[in-house]
């Protein structure tokens, strides 16, 4: 089973400093990362995004986004499960 913690990680290694400090990463890249559903991808967005670590995009494709707080926040303590 993934955590919230793995997929805050994968996010993380998926965006790296360019010219923007926190790129787009898209869902589906997360996914294909860890072989995993990207129903099950969501539903732990869901989480980190309300624990302020992450915005969600949604458009024709949706991505997210690391925070300010994200993007400072290397080792995020893990909620229930996490």
């Amino acid at each position: 089973m993934i955590t919230s913690v793995e997929i805050f990680d994968t996010i993380r290694r998926l965006s790296p400093r360019t010219l923007t400090s926190r790129p787009r990463v898209p869902v589906s890249a997360i996914a294909d990362e860890l072989a995993i559903p990207q129903d099950d991808v969501l539903v732990l967005l869901a989480e980190l995004k309300n624990r302020g670590l992450i915005e969600i995009h949604k458009g024709t494709i949706v991505s997210v986004s690391l925070t300010t707080y994200g993007a400072d926040n290397e080792t995020p303590s893990g909620g229930l499960l996490s």
